[in-house]
C-alpha cells in the first residue's frame, strides 16, 4: 500500500470530475510501474530476499485487479493481460505451498498431534518440494492503457464501484461459511480499489485497516478450509511410509499392515479433528468481530464517496 497509495499524486486536483476513463488510465499505468519494480527486484533477488515473490504477486494482484474493474472504462494490450494472468497462476503454486507449510508447523506445535504434523513437514520436502524453478514473464510490450470514449465522471465511476462492492459483500456475509471466500475475494477487490484514494482523503486509512482484517480473518478461514482437502494426500504419504517396512518379510503379514494403517488412521483422525476445531475457533472469532467490522466498512465507503463527490461539485 505504501507505493500504490502514492499514485493518486499523478492526478490533478480535479480528478473526481475528470473523464473515469483518463483517471484510470493514468492509475493502471502507474501500478504497472511499481508491478514492474516488483518483476525486477524478484529476478534480481528472489534468491535473497523471501519476500520478493510474495511482494510480486500483490503487486500483480493490484494491476489485475485495475485493470479487471476499469475495463468499461480504458482499453488495455490483451495480449500483455493474458501474459500478467498466466505469471499470477504459474506464482500461485509456492504461495499455496507456504500455506499448507505454515499450517503444518502450527500442527507439529500441538501436543495432541504434533507427531503427525512434523512427519508430514518431513515427507513434504520429499513428495512436494518446494520448486526452484525462476518464474518468467515478459515485460514488454506494455498494457499501454487508454481512455475509451465519452466515459462518465470518475466519481460516478468510483462511487458505483464501491455501492455495488458494498453490496456484495454484504450479501455474501449473509451466506456465513458458504459465502466466506466469495466476501473476502471482493472485500480484496475493493481494498485495492480504495487503495489509491488513501493520500487525497484521509478517511481512507481505517478503512483501508478495517478491509485488511476481514482480509486476513476470512484468508485465515480459507486456508484452514483448504488444508482439508489436502489430508486425503498426506494420508497416502504416511501409509506409503509405513508399508514398505511392514512388508520387508515374505508373506501376508497381516498384523505389520494392518498397525501401518492403523497409524495412519490414527493420524488422519487427529489431522480432521485439529483441521476442525481450528475452523471453529477462526469462526467464532470471526462472527464476534464482524459486527463492528461490518459497520465500519459501511461508514467509511459512505464517507469516501461522499468526500469524493464534494471534491467533484467543488470543481465544477
Amino acid at each position: 500500500m505504501g507505493k500504490a497509495k502514492k499514485h493518486a499524486r499523478k492526478l490533478d486536483a480535479d480528478f473526481p470530475s475528470r473523464p473515469a476513463g483518463e483517471v484510470a488510465s493514468t492509475l493502471v499505468a502507474a501500478q504497472e510501474v511499481v508491478f514492474r519494480n516488483a518483476w525486477e527486484h524478484y529476478c534480481q533477488c528472489a534468491d535473497d530476499d523471501p519476500e520478493a515473490l510474495h511482494d510480486l504477486r500483490v503487486e500483480l494482484r493490484r494491476l489485475r485487479v485495475w485493470l479487471k474493474l476499469s475495463r468499461d472504462v480504458i482499453r488495455t494490450r490483451k495480449s500483455t493481460r493474458k501474459r500478467l494472468k498466466a505469471l499470477a497462476r504459474a506464482s500461485s503454486p509456492a504461495r499455496d505451498r507456504e500455506v499448507m507449510m505454515t499450517l503444518l508447523e502450527q500442527l507439529a506445535r500441538d501436543p495432541d498431534v504434533g507427531e503427525a504434523g512434523e512427519r508430514l513437514i518431513r515427507l513434504a520436502d520429499e513428495h512436494d518440494p518446494p520448486s526452484r524453478q525462476r518464474l518468467a514473464f515478459e515485460p514488454k510490450p506494455g498494457l499501454k492503457p487508454r481512455p475509451r470514449d465519452q466515459t462518465p465522471p470518475f466519481v460516478d465511476w468510483f462511487t458505483e464501484q464501491l455501492d455495488g462492492m458494498l453490496d456484495l459483500i454484504r450479501r455474501d456475509m449473509d451466506e456465513g461459511r458458504a459465502g466466506a471466500h466469495a466476501t473476502r475475494i471482493q472485500v480484496k477487490y475493493l481494498r485495492y480499489l480504495v487503495e489509491p484514494m488513501s493520500e487525497p482523503f484521509a478517511g481512507v486509512v481505517p478503512l483501508l485497516k478495517d478491509l485488511k482484517s476481514i482480509q486476513d480473518r476470512l484468508g485465515d478461514v480459507h486456508d484452514v478450509v483448504v488444508f482439508r482437502g489436502h489430508i486425503p494426500r498426506w494420508a497416502g504419504w504416511l501409509v506409503e511410509e509405513a508399508l514398505p517396512g511392514a512388508l520387508e518379510r515374505p508373506g501376508k503379514q497381516t498384523r505389520a499392515v494392518t498397525q501401518s494403517f492403523a497409524e495412519a488412521r490414527t493420524a488422519v483422525i487427529g489431522l480432521a479433528g485439529w483441521q476442525d476445531a481450528r475452523l471453529n475457533a477462526l469462526w467464532k472469532d470471526w462472527e464476534a468481530a464482524r459486527p463492528a467490522l461490518e459497520g465500519r466498512l459501511v461508514r467509511g465507503v459512505n464517507t469516501l464517496a461522499a468526500d469524493m463527490r464534494k471534491v467533484a461539485s467543488g470543481s465544477d
